[in-house]
């Protein structure tokens, strides 16, 4: 594409029209300027050549008089004729260049100007119209202007007395031409002033609300759903506007029927992992709910000892507060909230993540590994996080029924971080590589899984700009990769 190319591709719809109809205007301008002209010229060359050819036949009969009256001796040789042919030439209005009379061989017996006589003509016009019976006209140039050299042979019945040339200069005719073209020119000029203020007006009238149109679908594209088009009038533009901005109000009320659809399959899947959790959690509620208990006889049987009081009393508040943390852990897992961003420990979070699913991993006979450098960190929202490492640890927990390894990766490629997850299970079959982040996917029995972990997994790492990938093979496990840009050159 050269640069007029990039040029008009940089416009925008108006300038567009304004630059097209503006070229279409002096095109067509200098077309139909252009035909007049040619139109005009042939017009009045035709004219030159019709009076000339006429002038000519009129001259021819008196010239023919004044040789046969010479032949006979009747008058003077050349006197007679030369008078003649010098008062015609001094007409100013004919526009004549030259007038000249020549016997059968060519040679001038009179000329308007004396020093040509005698002289033989040899020009093919000359020879041409020496062997014609009827009038010769051909176009020449004569000091810059354009001419037409007439020869008419003097005839009377068969009997020749010679041939008569003459020129006609162009030059008038070529002025009005040229007056002509001016007066297009000036025409063209004045239609394109003023079809370029009816461009500005039509462009601003049929084409600033396309623009406009145009620049609130840009808006729109950014979820930004709070705008309408100003429709004006009762035309295809103004019900174009209006089916718009019935278009948004659709999408926006779709939009925000799809974000509580959403909120609430994040949620269900919340109550669902809790679910998964709930034998962890009662192993947690319930080994210090037991020493409580214990503790609480052997208050009734030996309270009044004080220092023994004290003991057993500190027992049952270390109790209650495991029961408050687990608790508490809980209440955080389901609630909804706000992202906020924080400087994240990325070790120390998979490790609080593993306390929630610390007693399956040991009832599973799984071994944990979590080797996450202790400086890496990142800024992340620590609950979006800890959810998705939480959906990643369930998932691979499942695929080892018959126990394994459980294994965190954490590395730094430029400014992007790479976290790894890494089991030894049953692995992905191949055909359900691409489908495992699909909502309400899984391979698991009925009523054992909501399809919507990996899925959750998957919004929470694109919703930060990141990628996630998989690589599993069938008998040896699974690899869940991702890589998150560091929001602070983003």
């Amino acid at each position: 594409m050269n640069w007029t190319g990039r040029f008009f591709s940089k416009l925008n719809l108006r300038y567009k029209f304004i630059l097209i109809t503006t070229c279409g205007i002096v095109a067509i301008m200098g077309m139909v300027g252009y035909l007049a002209v040619e139109r005009e010229k042939k017009i009045l060359y035709a004219e030159v050549e019709k009076q000339g050819r006429l002038f000519g036949e009129t001259l021819a009969i008196p010239i023919i008089n004044d040789l046969i009256y010479e032949r006979l001796g009747l008058v003077e040789e050349g006197g007679l004729l030369d008078n003649y042919i010098v008062e015609i030439f001094n007409r100013q209005d004919t526009g004549l260049l030259y007038i000249a009379i020549l016997d059968d061989r060519g040679k001038v017996i009179s000329h308007n100007n004396i020093t040509e006589y005698g002289k033989i003509y040899d020009d093919p016009l000359t020879q041409k119209a020496l062997g014609a019976e009827g009038t010769i006209v051909q176009q020449i140039q004569d000091r810059g202007h354009g001419a037409l050299d007439f020869g008419i042979p003097l005839l009377i019945g068969k009997k020749r007395w010679g041939t008569l040339k003459f020129g006609i200069s162009l030059e008038k005719a070529e002025n009005e031409i040229f007056a002509t073209i001016a007066t297009i020119i000036g025409l063209t000029i004045t239609f394109v002033c003023v079809g370029f203020g009816l461009i500005l007006l039509l462009s601003r009238r049929f084409i600033s609300p396309i623009t406009n149109l145009a620049n609130t679908m840009e808006k729109a594209r950014g979820d930004y759903l709070d705008i309408k088009v100003e429709v004006n009038g009762n035309d295809e533009l103004a019900v174009l506007g209006e089916r718009f901005n019935s278009m948004i109000e659709r999408i926006r009320q779709a939009n925000e029927e799809l974000k509580k659809t959403h909120d609430n399959l994040v949620r269900s899947e919340k109550l669902a992992t809790i679910g998964i959790l709930a034998a962890g959690v009662a192993h947690e509620i319930n080994n210090p709910l037991g020493g409580i208990f214990n503790c609480i006889g052997i208050l009734r049987q030996k309270g009044g000892n004080q220092q023994l009081r004290g003991k057993y009393l500190e027992l049952v508040h270390e109790g209650l507060e495991r029961i408050e943390n687990t608790v508490s852990k809980l209440l955080w897992m389901s609630r909804k909230e706000e992202h906020e961003p924080v400087d994240v420990n990325i070790r120390s979070a998979v490790d609080s993540v593993y306390l929630f699913v610390e007693h399956k991993v040991k009832t599973g006979k799984i071994i944990f590994r979590n080797e996450i450098p202790d400086g890496l960190r990142f800024v992340f929202d620590l609950h979006d996080f800890q959810q998705l490492l939480l959906n990643l640890f369930i998932n691979a927990i499942h695929a080892m029924k018959n126990g394994g390894t459980l294994e965190v990766r954490g590395s730094r490629e430029g400014s992007a971080t790479l976290i790894e997850v890494i089991d030894n299970g049953c692995g992905i079959e191949e055909e359900n590589i691409g489908k495992v982040f699909d909502p309400f996917f899984t391979t698991r029995p009925t009523g054992e899984g909501t399809g919507l972990g990996l899925w959750l997994t998957y919004e929470i790492v694109r919703n930060y700009n990141g990628e996630i990938s998989v690589e599993s093979e069938v008998g040896k496990g699974s690899r869940f990769g991702m890589r998150f840009p560091d929001v602070r050159n983003t």
